[in-house]
């Protein structure tokens, strides 16, 4: 992975969480995804960390949104933790606030 954007999965407190760090604008979003799939990570985390993240964008809003209706569709919940304020503001934007599940 390139220090621009990473990735891990790691256990916390019994559950699977997925960390996201580094640069996740569209710029960014295409290379990390193929690599996530090159990876193969297990798709079983509920939550999602993104304390680390230095850069988002609206296509960083989709990618969340579609791994929250994947997960919504396989009947578990997704957790979104530690977005910036500048990511909440652009949720509330486009009304994916709702959509969303955002954590503290």
């Amino acid at each position: 992975m390139s220090a621009t954007s990473r990735w891990e999965a790691r256990p916390v407190a019994g559950a699977q969480w997925l960390f996201l760090q580094g640069d996740w604008r569209v710029a960014e979003l295409a290379r990390a995804l193929r690599e996530m799939e090159s990876a193969r990570p297990s798709r079983d985390w509920q939550d999602i960390s993104l304390a680390g993240l230095e850069g988002a964008d609206s296509s960083t809003l989709a990618l969340l949104l579609e791994w929250t209706q994947e997960a919504r569709r396989q009947g578990q919940p997704l957790r979104i933790h530690a977005a910036s304020a500048a990511l909440l503001d652009l949720a509330r934007l486009y009304h994916l606030d709702t959509l969303l599940q955002l954590c503290p």
